[in-house]
């Protein structure tokens, strides 16, 4: 079989296998649990409001091996991937045989911040796939997850502290809500694929808007989106869907206080000369005087570094020093003003191998 073959129909198999994605804290006492997709509560019953800020125990019960468990502890103090068959149990009590793969996700430094678990439902399948070891497609999943998650990372440990807040679980979630969706593309069951290296980001722009819009769930806050065809590395798309992330979720969040009704509205548009404009507009209720968002927030850099020095850093603006450290990656150009009914929100891209005209 063709190399080549033999990667497309892995792709291909990849894209049809049901999984499971959860992510959770390596630095938080109990190491509680940050996200899940959807693909988790399907397969459980529990919901992220059920799950996220427990422990992944809670799937255990009277047929859970013990010495399965002792590996996957070991495997956690060790800082190793793992692979293990087990009994675990759904909401309504139903038992059923999970296949887990835990990864461990590591920052800039080399330390560890979080845990990646890719869990899948052998119920049913038990005689027919592979030992443990050798599950490859799970493997290969685990690998291209990872790449992804790794860009936030960072963002996991600042999030953090002895202390921290539902709030900023959720905030972390729907960042990691952004990537997934980018993975579910990339895996070929989404409709923005446009191949290995390169996304249509109008589609993935609008997955993610959607998926946002769906979590705050207020129906009179309408979200209008607009896109041009416009391909973008997958990279470049990674990064500019965390940006619509952060500037969604501050208009969800601050432009509609007191208010039932608004509207946002995100444009994604191809300009002369290979350049990519979005822009993110709202009709709430204006920025606060004096309010020079996000350029006054202190660099994620010097954040670190005072985590590093005081053992505790200051979170507020954490959302604002992610949108200048991530449009600086990509060479973009912010501009955030008010307008007479509300705020607007432009970044200019500079032209890719994709969009750059010839």
């Amino acid at each position: 079989m063709p190399p080549e073959f033999a990667e497309a129909r892995l792709g291909e198999a990849i894209a049809k296998l049901p999984f499971s994605m959860v992510l959770a804290s390596a630095t938080l006492e109990d190491q509680p649990i940050l996200y899940i997709n959807e693909r988790f509560t399907a397969v459980t019953g529990y919901s992220a409001e059920m799950t996220v800020g427990r422990n992944c125990r809670f799937l255990q019960g009277d047929d859970t091996d013990p010495r399965s468990v002792a590996k996957i502890r070991q495997a956690l103090e060790d800082g190793e991937d793992i692979t293990v068959d087990l009994a675990n149990y759904k909401a309504d009590g139903t038992k059923f045989t999970n296949r887990l793969l835990i990864s461990p996700i590591r920052n800039d430094v080399g330390d560890i911040v979080s845990f990646l678990g890719i869990q899948r439902d052998l119920t049913g399948q038990e005689e027919e796939l592979p030992d443990p070891s050798q599950d490859v497609l799970l493997s290969e999943l685990q690998h291209r997850v990872k790449n992804h998650l790794a860009m936030i990372v960072g963002l996991i440990r600042m999030h953090e502290s002895s202390e921290a807040s539902k709030e900023a679980l959720a905030a972390l979630s729907s960042r990691v809500q952004s990537l997934a969706l980018l993975y579910e593309e990339l895996s070929g069951s989404g409709v923005a694929t446009i191949s290995d290296d390169e996304i249509a980001a109008g589609a993935y722009i609008s997955r993610v808007a959607a998926a946002l819009a769906a979590i705050d769930g207020r129906k009179a806050i309408r979200m209008n989106v607009e896109c041009d065809q416009v391909n973008l590395p997958v990279n470049t798309a990674t990064t500019l869907g965390l940006l619509v992330t952060e500037f969604l979720t501050n208009s969800l969040e601050h432009a509609f206080v007191g208010r039932d009704l608004g509207m946002i509205r995100v444009r994604l548009e191809n300009l002369a000369g290979g350049l990519v404009r979005l822009t993110v507009e709202d009709d709430g209720v204006g920025l606060p005087e004096g309010l020079n968002w996000p350029k006054d927030s202190v660099s994620l850099r010097d954040r670190r570094k005072a985590m590093r020095e005081e053992g505790e850093g200051d979170r507020r603006g954490l959302g604002g020093a992610m949108v200048n450290s991530l449009v600086d990656s990509i060479g973009g150009k912010l501009s955030v003003g008010g307008t007479d009914h509300g705020t607007i929100i432009v970044l200019d891209l500079p032209p890719s191998p994709t969009n750059d005209p010839e």
